[in-house]
């Protein structure tokens, strides 16, 4: 059997504790949810990827076999962007946020492919990155790809107005660490590549100890005050909102054009006299939603004003959803427990429970 060392013993552990806190996060209530849950899921995907040079690279170079390799490094940048945007926007993720995942999952498939190829035709133990070229061009790719996230992320925080609370505070030291470990991941690649004998394995078990400790830490502390600390941060109204911008949410404010369930975005530009592409453009690029998000937060809130009426002791809550503007029961559900963490029913049940 290998020996393990004090530091690999902690890297053990943390995958362990990485993998309880994914069912842990993930397990929170719905409102707390999706950022809870990638958070889950990118200390577990840390933890993996450390696991990769100190536990697997170990058990290969010790019984000379290919070591099936956990692809997990090509995540991590997703991970820290789809975190990043789950914090700051209560929308749900849109199709082409799956793009931030495509490299961990062709990397995936990559590494699969590679460890049945070799241990069906070579006999040994083979390193994948032995070879400079090879990991000059998986490495780049994986940089150039961290890059791309780590200005999409900056754009994101950007953009967004924050209100100062307990969760920004908690996010912010979080947001600056997640961008710090990709920023190092570089250097520690480009010192590799050029220098490699500067870089120890003892230098990196002590950076991936203090790294570990920090994620578990972010973990367990969200699971003792996921309200406190999981939630979305408030977004403050922003100043710079366009004419056209702040005319659109005017319109639908004040005339409830969403109140209509076959109201569309052609009947939306109608009325603004704008074209599809424009009103496409105005939602997406300066309220960072889309059409028929921003319409049926619109009709939620509509929807939760006439259950604090009182009118479902006369109607249904299907009429109170049609009411509202919504085609389908289903619909009404989904979004009103997305937006307020609780369907209709138990809306109500909250609200008789407060008003004793």
């Amino acid at each position: 059997m290998p020996e393990f060392n004090a530091f690999q013993l902690i890297i053990i552990l943390g995958l362990v504790n990485g993998l309880i806190l994914l069912f842990s996060l993930s397990s929170l209530p719905k409102k707390f949810k999706r950022p809870a849950k990638i958070l889950g899921w990118f200390i577990l995907g840390y933890t993996a990827y450390v696991s990769n040079w100190t536990i697997f690279a170990s058990l290969g170079y010790h019984y000379h076999v290919t070591p099936l390799w956990i692809p997990s490094l090509f995540f991590l940048p997703g991970l820290t962007y789809l975190f990043s945007k789950s914090i700051t926007s209560s929308s749900p993720f849109i199709r082409s946020d799956i793009f931030f995942l495509v490299p961990g999952i062709l990397d995936s498939v990559f590494q699969l492919g590679k460890w049945v190829w070799y241990l069906q035709n070579h006999e040994g133990y083979y390193f994948p990155m032995d070879d400079r070229t090879e990991f000059f061009i998986y490495e780049g790719i994986g940089l150039l790809f961290a890059s791309f996230c780590i200005y999409k992320i900056t754009r994101l925080i950007k953009k967004a107005s924050l209100k100062r609370n307990d969760a920004f505070k908690f996010y912010r030291y979080a947001f600056f660490f997640l961008l710090f470990v990709l920023i190092r991941w570089m250097i520690m690649y480009l010192i590799d590549y050029f220098n490699p004998a500067i870089l120890t394995f003892e230098l990196q078990f002590t950076f991936w100890s203090v790294d570990l400790l920090f994620f578990l830490f972010l973990g367990y502390r969200s699971l003792v005050a996921p309200a406190k600390y999981v939630s979305q941060i408030p977004i403050e109204k922003n100043s710079d909102m366009s004419q056209e911008a702040q005319e659109l949410i005017a319109v639908l404010e004040d005339e409830k054009l969403y109140l209509n369930p076959e109201f569309s975005r052609k009947h939306l530009g109608d009325r603004l006299q704008l074209s599809d592409v424009k009103i496409s453009n105005i939602i997406g690029n300066q309220l960072d939603t889309t059409f028929y998000e921003l319409v049926n937060e619109m009709r939620v809130r509509e929807a939760k004003l006439l259950l604090n009426q009182g009118l479902s002791s006369t109607l249904t809550l299907e009429a109170i959803a049609q009411r509202a503007g919504f085609k389908s029961k289903t619909t009404f559900y989904k979004f009103f427990k997305n937006k307020l963490g609780m369907n209709p029913r138990e809306y109500l049940k909250s609200q008789t429970s407060q008003s004793q």
